[in-house]
């Protein structure tokens, strides 16, 4: 493959679809793949998405988080197909499930739309290998399917969100009936599983909030520092939070959204 040819901003069309600013027929997207080495070096760009024009026998990829695009000739590597926009499937996306539109601040009613109950939204994580590949995006929120065994992650910043299968840690964590026998009721289960739906409280505290589980009064605890959960930094960790200490739980905001998700206790976050 030679070299970027010149760089393109891309136009969207009604229906969210990326067009060739050469030919104007819908882009075609591949999501990216590990780093490759291209004439004895390494690209390192090449785990970001794609989209290609068959027609024009390119493919654009975003610089750095721009708006711009570079432009590479099509190679042999990239196979083609039928230009009706269609994104390719990959080993990593299930087959049947293409990308579909979810706000970037959770309402709480997004439903999966395979199987059609609500999505869990989950915060991003640190960067991690899968596969041996470096996941760069395990950073963003995302969108988990605990039924279909997927999440759901914004490609770009495109509104669009496409499906992964899960890990281990992206699953939620035991339920309390698992850690305790014989102990909380079915909804403090769910709440300790951080399966919940995110809930609105105010930044500064009124001294008035409630658990919406055990309906009981939280306590407020401004953040504390960086910390290492489960093997991974919990950068979160230096923003307040309303903890219930009945269930087991604290909620904390997601980004500056105003609404908050729960999370299993630490040990540290218990009352003394």
């Amino acid at each position: 493959m030679g070299e970027n040819m010149t760089l393109r901003k891309l136009e969207k069309r009604e229906d969210g679809n990326f067009v060739c600013p050469e030919c104007g027929k819908p882009l075609r997207f591949k999501d990216g793949e590990t780093v490759a080495v291209i004439d004895g070096q390494l690209d390192m760009e090449n785990y970001k998405p794609r989209y290609i024009c068959d027609d024009c026998q390119v493919y654009y990829r975003s610089v750095l988080t721009t708006d711009y695009y570079d432009v590479f000739p099509l190679d042999d590597a990239e196979p083609s197909e039928e230009a009706n926009g269609a994104p390719e499937a990959s080993a990593e996306t299930p087959q049947g499930k293409g990308p579909i539109a979810l706000p970037k601040e959770p309402t709480g009613k997004e439903k999966c739309p395979v199987c059609g109950g609500l999505l869990r939204f989950v915060d991003g994580g640190a960067v991690r290998v899968v596969d041996g590949k470096v996941d760069m995006e395990n950073v963003k929120p995302k969108y988990e399917c605990d039924t279909c065994g997927v999440f759901y992650r914004e490609v770009l910043s495109s509104g669009f969100y496409l499906p992964y299968p899960q890990l281990d840690e992206d699953k939620p964590p035991a339920s309390a009936s698992e850690r305790k026998e014989g102990g909380d009721s079915p909804q403090k289960e769910e709440a300790a599983a951080g399966g919940r739906d995110p809930i609105a409280l105010p930044k500064e505290p009124t001294g008035k909030e409630k658990c919406p589980v055990c309906g009981g009064l939280f306590r407020f605890v401004a953040g504390g520092a960086v910390r290492v959960v489960n093997g991974k930094v919990d950068m979160e960790n230096v923003k307040p939070k309303y903890e219930c200490d009945t269930c087991g739980v604290f909620y904390r905001e997601v980004l500056t959204s105003g609404f908050y998700v729960p999370f299993s206790q630490e040990e540290e976050d218990k009352l003394p």
